[in-house]
């Protein structure tokens, strides 16, 4: 007897750092899964699947992403907390009620400069 389920293996796929501000992603959400030095997120894009690093501010604003739900993840750089601390700043932005709860606002996102 054979399975007719269609099994992928999380994970797999193109992996990719965040280098330079302005880089962004855009795809079908798949979630967060433990990697061998941190969390790690999945999207399906029409490339085929990506796999990143979640750093800490980028997993608390995809922590209100329903899986399945289309998203736009774009890296804008370096910045400093309150607390003096350097992080990685993004911006997360989700089409529809793909957004699973408060937190979210209507806004479109701004285009980026041809060659950027």
């Amino acid at each position: 007897m054979s399975s007719l389920k269609r099994w992928r293996q999380v994970g797999q796929g193109q992996f990719r750092r965040w280098e330079q501000p302005g880089e962004e992603f855009e795809g079908t959400w798949r979630g967060v899964h433990n990697g061998r030095y941190g969390p790690l997120g999945t999207l399906e894009t029409l490339e085929g699947l990506v796999t990143f690093p979640l750093p800490a501010a980028l997993l608390e604003r995809l922590k209100l992403v329903r899986e399945g739900a289309e998203v736009l993840i774009r890296y804008t750089g370096m910045q400093t907390s309150r607390a003096g601390r350097l992080f990685k700043a993004f911006e997360v932005f989700v089409a529809g009620e793909g957004w699973a709860a408060e937190g979210a606002q209507d806004v479109a996102p701004r285009s980026l400069p041809e060659g950027a």
